[in-house]
């Protein structure tokens, strides 16, 4: 939550491999294991107003696609928010995203398209003594640009641990 931060800055890169768990027939997955690679950063304007960016790219050697096309796909994705904490244990937030992905059309060849959204939304914590802390939250995601009219409701649990014991 915001205002709980002791530093101004923050980076935390990730390197991550995706594995194969969504249907490529239905357009929800790539069929192949993948690489992502994202540069996340935080920075904490006030106690009360907190910015977070985020830079990525996935790659898939061997996706798969519609009619069992298979390629090579590269894509990019770019995040922006802003969080203002209200309340110790309530914030305000906006989000705007960014994807180009590629799909493949036939072996070799494929095909790019991008979508965007802005979520503006609302999450509160609840925090317990041995330090976790659950943040649910929601959000409506609207479609802007090349997704105009791909609106919807965003759900968020979120189960923060502390990574030491806290003393008694």
């Amino acid at each position: 939550m915001v205002g709980d931060e002791d530093a101004l800055f923050h980076v935390a890169p990730r390197l991550s491999l995706q594995v194969p768990t969504g249907s490529e027939a239905d357009g929800r997955g790539s069929g192949s294991v993948g690489f992502q690679g994202n540069l996340p950063f935080s920075y904490v304007v006030s106690p009360a107003l907190a910015t977070h960016w985020n830079a990525g790219m996935t790659v898939v050697p061997s996706a798969r696609g519609p009619l069992d096309a298979e390629a090579t796909t590269v894509g990019f994705n770019l995040g922006a928010s802003a969080i203002w904490r209200v309340r110790r244990a309530v914030n305000l937030m906006l989000e705007a995203v960014w994807f180009s992905e590629q799909t493949p059309l036939a072996s070799g060849e494929t095909v790019r398209e991008e979508s965007a959204f802005l979520n503006p939304g609302v999450r509160w914590a609840f925090d317990f003594a041995s330090g976790l802390q659950i943040v649910p939250g929601l959000a409506y995601t609207i479609g802007i640009g090349p997704s105009s009219g791909d609106d919807g409701l965003f759900l968020y649990l979120s189960f923060e641990h502390p990574f030491k014991r806290l003393s008694p």
